[in-house]
């Protein structure tokens, strides 16, 4: 015989009704770090209650202006079941804060030790045009939507490569090394680690030291774009830069680009603006000119004028092709001058760029030392050698 049966809604109420009738559950007292924290349109507190294997929905059905993310608390109240979605929270009645909750103790103990050891220090300047992007994030994220709908913003040729990538997860660690790993081998001009916003947990694995560690090993500048703005991890603080949120940072890459579209579009418009007040003077004059002809019609003064129109006309035209020529000819400066601020194409010239061992580079015989290690920089690879000795060379003209 098979049992009847009953609607969701039905199942819920009794699983409501049969917790809220258990003495024990509805006199709890639980502790745990607060994590998510956020209050509604209708001054209601919600926040995730966890430890360091478990976590539990919370309410306040009241404002709670004091409590924060990562405060150890003890709460009571009573477990309840939210019908409309079938999940049980604790219903809180009162919050007693006892400290910092261990989840961001850590987190800061480590953040600190990171910031002894320098690493947030890391600066490798981003390129003002980038060619080759290397992406690291989930193919199936909103965030990538964004970040590639504000590449499209700019009329550049960008060669854009993603390496798809979990961001949240057991796997998303390897996955994102992997990723570091794989765009340091390609001769990516710049990498873009991101993923949109989440929780506390969501964005967690961006705490992880091991990612750290490699995102400060990059010889690739690495650019950030994880969470909202409120959100800030060891990576971001490793990062040669970072920024709030995906698109913030995909804007960064773009912004040489988006500055140089400026200044185009400021010449168009003085050169647009100045003929346009040219014509408006010539015009005028002639307005003048034929109300003389209707009063007096001298026929002299009528083919001097005539000469003079055709003079005009020429003469606009001849300053509007040199404004045109002058204006190319300082775009063709402007991206010759480009070209050689890259030194990238001095590198595949054979030239090298050496640098100690802080990355500042050596320009004067004050910065060398003897027996101090130098980077030597090449198109494809990099030369650590030892200063035997150091002689100044005086050239001779």
């Amino acid at each position: 015989m098979k049992l009847k049966p009953i609607k969701v809604s039905m199942l819920n109420q009794f699983i409501k009704k049969y917790l809220s009738s258990n003495s024990i559950l509805n006199n709890l007292r639980v502790e745990g770090e607060i994590s998510n924290i956020r209050t509604s349109k209708t001054g209601y507190t919600y926040f995730t209650l966890c430890d360091e294997s478990s976590c539990i929905n919370c309410v306040c059905f009241f404002t709670d202006s004091i409590s924060k993310n990562g405060d150890k608390v003890v709460v009571e109240g009573e477990i309840s079941v939210y019908e409309a979605k079938g999940t049980y929270q604790i219903n809180i009645r009162n919050i007693e804060r006892i400290g910092m909750g261990k989840i961001l103790q850590d987190l800061e103990i480590l953040k600190e030790k990171l910031k002894s050891q320098g690493m947030f220090e890391k600066s490798n300047l981003l390129p003002l045009y980038p060619e080759h992007i290397g992406i690291i994030t989930s193919k199936t994220g909103a965030a990538l939507k964004d970040i590639l709908k504000t590449f499209e913003s700019v009329k550049a040729n960008l060669n854009i490569t993603i390496y798809n990538a979990l961001v949240q997860g057991d796997n998303s660690k390897k996955n994102i090394i992997d990723g570091i790993k794989y765009f340091n081998g390609t001769g990516e001009d710049v990498i873009l680690i991101s993923r949109g916003g989440g929780s506390f947990e969501d964005l967690n694995v961006f705490n992880n030291i091991i990612i750290a560690e490699e995102v400060f090993k990059s010889n690739v500048p690495i650019i950030t774009g994880i969470g909202h703005e409120t959100d800030r991890t060891l990576t971001d603080y490793v990062a040669d830069e970072y920024c709030h949120t995906p698109t913030a940072a995909a804007e960064r890459i773009i912004r040489g680009y988006k500055d140089i579209e400026i200044k185009l579009e400021s010449y168009i418009y003085s050169l647009k603006s100045s003929t346009n007040n040219y014509l408006t003077l010539k015009a005028s004059d002639l307005r003048a000119s034929k109300y003389i002809l209707r009063n007096y019609l001298p026929l002299e003064e009528i083919y001097k004028l005539k000469n003079e129109l055709g003079n005009y006309r020429h003469l606009i035209k001849d300053n509007t092709n040199k404004k045109l020529n002058n204006l190319k000819f300082q775009l063709e400066i402007l991206n010759e001058k480009i070209m050689s601020n890259n030194y990238n194409k001095q590198l595949e010239k054979g030239f090298s760029i050496v640098s100690d061992n802080e990355g500042n580079i050596i320009k004067n015989i004050s910065q060398v030392k003897e027996n101090c290690l130098l980077n030597i920089m090449f198109k494809d690879f990099i030369i650590t050698a030892e200063t035997l000795s150091v002689k100044e060379v005086k050239n001779e003209r």
